[in-house]
């Protein structure tokens, strides 16, 4: 997803290989080398649970392209099979195994919100379309459906009925009005209670997901970013191989003359590369956004931004930089790809502010 660490992996074993032979890297950058890896990582384990909260609060999938999603997946499929076949880290592997496990939930989701939960909604609606309708049987008999809101058929204010009709009608009437005061104080009350829900818990996490559009731009979008930055940070500076590696330079010059592993990794970027387009005009289509989590693609940008960083930071020469360009070249095109992304969500808010007001 958005993410070439596994790839990476294999291009910074070939990067190290480069180091041997050359120059030596000072622990400053090493350490800041292992925090921007570390941040970033922290992105993309957690990068899908945005999307996958927006879309189960909305219940439906509508916002996003099923395309972007299998493009996604393909991408992830090759990553784990160049982490394999390159014989990687173990941990490298797993990371690559969390990604396609992220990936295949995320497309059973998908697929059990368009086939089973749409069926059942549109089913539930016809029910209780039927449900409340009025069936007249005779003059003197009125059936009620159980909410008696919607009516098939109406009845004229005409003088030749008879009496017991137009008491039938009355009776109608009263009922119906009834129902719609009781309605009217439902509503009035279920908002009462979310309101005072928002003042007496306004900073749980509940009320964040449920009613996301009452909160601030911070604790929405700034928090979880900080957040991050600081568990990728921490975890750095804990981890106690944080700025070593202790690869074997002959099992990485091996490695870095293995054809397949390369392949694949182009593929896996390619996939990644070109996997928003579908969804960047999937959102054209619709002029809006409404189903997306914007800090889903925050989140991506984040993740990219750091590992660029990760690469540049360790070493900054010409030879180095070569060796890795495909990957830079990548993650930027990914981030340019978001920033669109996160334009249209600016451009198509009316239209998603509109959409929030008629659900």
């Amino acid at each position: 997803m958005d993410k070439y660490t596994a790839f990476a992996q294999l291009s910074a074993m070939n990067s190290m290989w480069l180091n041997v032979q050359q120059m030596p890297v000072s622990s400053i950058r090493q350490h800041l080398s292992s925090i921007f890896g570390s941040i970033s990582f922290s992105c993309w384990i957690i990068l899908m649970v945005p999307q996958l909260v927006e879309q189960w609060r909305l219940k439906t999938v509508d916002g996003i392209s099923p395309i972007f999603l299998l493009m996604w997946s393909l991408g992830d499929i090759f990553n784990l099979i160049g982490s394999i076949w390159a014989g990687l880290l173990p941990e490298v592997i797993i990371i690559a195994l969390w990604f396609l496990f992220a990936d295949l939930f995320t497309l059973a989701f998908y697929f059990y919100i368009k086939t089973v939960y749409d069926k059942k909604r549109n089913s539930k609606h016809k029910k209780q379309k039927n449900s409340n309708t009025v069936v007249v049987v005779d003059d003197e008999t009125l059936l009620l459906g159980e909410h008696a809101i919607h009516y098939e058929h109406e009845i004229p204010n005409n003088e030749s009925f008879d009496s017991n009709y137009g008491a039938t009608s009355d009776l109608n009437t009263h009922s119906h009005n009834h129902n719609n005061n009781n309605n009217n104080n439902h509503h009035h009350h279920h908002h009462k209670n979310h309101a005072d829900r928002r003042k007496s818990q306004s900073s749980t996490l509940e009320d964040i997901i449920y009613e996301p559009e009452n909160h601030s731009i911070f604790v929405k979008y700034t928090l979880p970013l900080l957040l991050v930055i600081c568990a990728g940070t921490f975890g750095s500076i804990l981890s106690p191989n944080g700025s070593s590696n202790s690869i074997d330079s002959n099992s990485i010059k091996q490695q870095q003359d293995s054809l397949g592993p390369q392949i694949c990794g182009y593929l896996s970027a390619f996939l990644y590369l070109t996997a928003r387009f579908p969804q960047i005009f999937h959102n054209y289509q619709k002029k809006s956004t409404k189903g997306l989590s914007l800090l889903f693609f925050l989140f991506t940008m984040l993740g990219n931004i750091t590992y660029s960083l990760q690469i540049v930071v360790y070493r900054s020469d010409y030879d180095y930089l070569m060796l890795n360009l495909s990957w830079l070249l990548g993650s930027f095109g990914t981030i340019a790809e978001d920033l669109i992304i996160v334009a249209q969500f600016y451009l198509y808010r009316e239209n998603d502010s509109k959409i929030n007001s008629i659900v």
